[in-house]
């Protein structure tokens, strides 16, 4: 029976293609297949390094029906690479599912770790950061999403978001009603060409918002009791 091949899950840029590592570039041309989020944004990269490889989607809506598939050709001896639409996979992105199947089937998972939307916010947002709490995107309904505030509201550390640009108006609101004291950073297109960092109180940053054009992707960071 032949060696079971090995899982790589590979961080890729948020933004700034040259944030790629030289690691992450080997595995990346050495595997023999890569499961991508988006295949669009996965040609992006691999085009810009010269990088042919065949590419197998792993969107949320597709995952556990794709995972059986995935386990046959790591168990016949090939090596795959798990990457994200940008970061680091599994963090807000699909491929938990199809990592703890691997485990659970003695298969090895390693890590290429690289850029990461998470990571690089809190660096920048000038917390104490010790202790915080990632949240990822917060429920799409009004009422769910009330619920986990009130929930969060009396955690004393900073707590991290991801949102779009659709809602990031709505959720700006949400949480002045919930985090009526506390200052929050806003961190757009991190490592793009109009990336940009602002702190201040939610109704200061809701009225810069509304005043402007809401473009990219964005992190929200409520700071804790003490910044």
């Amino acid at each position: 029976m032949s060696k079971a091949g090995t899982l790589y899950v590979v961080a890729t840029p948020i933004g700034n293609l040259k944030d790629i590592t030289l690691r992450a570039l080997e595995i990346l041309k050495a595997v023999d297949l890569i499961v991508v989020e988006n295949k669009g944004r996965a040609l992006k990269l691999l085009n810009s390094y010269g990088l042919r490889k065949r590419l197998i989607s792993l969107a949320s809506y597709k995952e556990e029906r794709k995972i059986p598939s995935l386990l046959t050709l790591l168990k016949e001896g090939k090596n795959l690479a798990l990457t994200a639409s940008a970061g680091t996979p599994c963090i807000s992105d699909p491929g938990r599912a199809f990592v703890r199947a691997c485990l659970k089937e003695g298969i090895d998972v390693r890590a290429v770790p690289g850029p990461s939307a998470l990571s690089a916010s809190v660096s920048i947002a000038g917390l104490s950061a010790e202790r915080f709490l990632f949240y990822g995107f917060l429920p799409k309904k009004k009422g769910e999403k009330a619920k986990v505030l009130r929930e969060l509201s009396s955690f004393p550390f900073a707590i991290v978001f991801f949102e779009s640009k659709q809602r990031l108006l709505k959720t700006l609101r949400a949480l002045e009603e919930h985090f009526p004291q506390r200052e929050a950073t806003l961190l757009k297109e991190l490592t793009k060409l109009h990336e940009e960092v602002i702190s201040g109180k939610m109704a200061d940053l809701i009225e810069r918002l509304e005043a402007g054009v809401l473009q990219g992707e964005y992190t929200i960071i409520v700071d804790g009791l003490e910044r």
